[in-house]
């Protein structure tokens, strides 16, 4: 019985939004192709239903753009500091990161682990890979619910918490910080190799799905339309 749940772009289709927009940021990387790339990636996260998610995620964006070209106009007007160039700089790096911000929050808020699992095997990848991606996808919200626990113990042994500790105090930093985080780490690894070998993934036999993975006319076209309209925005 397939589950009925509003039907969102493929995991295949935000899969390759990120390659493309990693292709065209790395290779272009001109004012068209951002916007372009932000439209895109914010297409796909209005796709799963959050519209709060995506209005934010749009003001973000607007608000990071702005400050880069007001910074932008004070350099152009002669003011030569190093700090505004430094802040342009970040800003100019950011919002090139932030597309792939916005699938990440599309991919969160439209999919499960089970369905990445059978898309990615029905592009026919070696199971190591399938296994490594699905991984590392489980272990990130893992990873910073750790972190937000280990910050929360620090605090209740009076360990203080901000960038002044960290930069008088950096290897004291590091061993309230990294290194629980690298024991945890140990132990969720183990956790999800049980968790792997309990579902059969070491099984050689055809995977079925609870859900309804496959492409649709909706992914086609946000695959023709993203690739034709970063390659206007590139040589038009």
């Amino acid at each position: 019985m397939l589950t009925k749940k509003r039907r969102t772009l493929d995991f295949r289709t935000i899969l390759y939004l990120n390659i493309l927009l990693m292709v065209f940021l790395i290779v272009s990387g001109s004012e068209a192709v951002l916007f372009c790339s932000f439209a895109l990636s914010a297409v796909a996260l209005a796709d799963t239903g959050a519209w709060r998610r995506t209005a934010k995620y749009s003001v973000g964006f607007a608000a990071l753009a702005a400050l880069q070209y007001a910074l932008g106009m004070a350099l152009e007007a002669g003011v030569q500091n190093a700090v505004v160039f430094l802040l342009q700089m970040v800003l100019f790096l950011a919002l090139r990161v932030y597309p792939f911000i916005g699938l990440g929050f599309a991919l969160k808020e439209g999919k499960n682990i089970a369905e990445i699992t059978t898309a990615l095997d029905r592009l026919r990848l070696h199971r190591g890979v399938v296994l490594s991606i699905v991984v590392m996808i489980r272990y990130l919200p893992a990873m910073a619910a750790d972190f937000r626990v280990i910050l929360d113990a620090m605090r209740l042994r009076g360990i203080p918490i901000s960038l002044k500790f960290v930069a008088l105090h950096p290897m004291k930093a590091i061993e309230y910080l990294i290194v629980p985080m690298l024991f945890r780490s140990e132990k969720i690894t183990e956790e999800f190799s049980g968790a792997a070998l309990v579902k059969g993934y070491a099984s050689g036999a055809r995977r079925t799905s609870y859900f309804d993975v496959r492409m649709t006319a909706k992914d086609m076209a946000m695959l023709v339309i993203s690739t034709a309209s970063l390659v206007l925005c590139t040589f038009v």
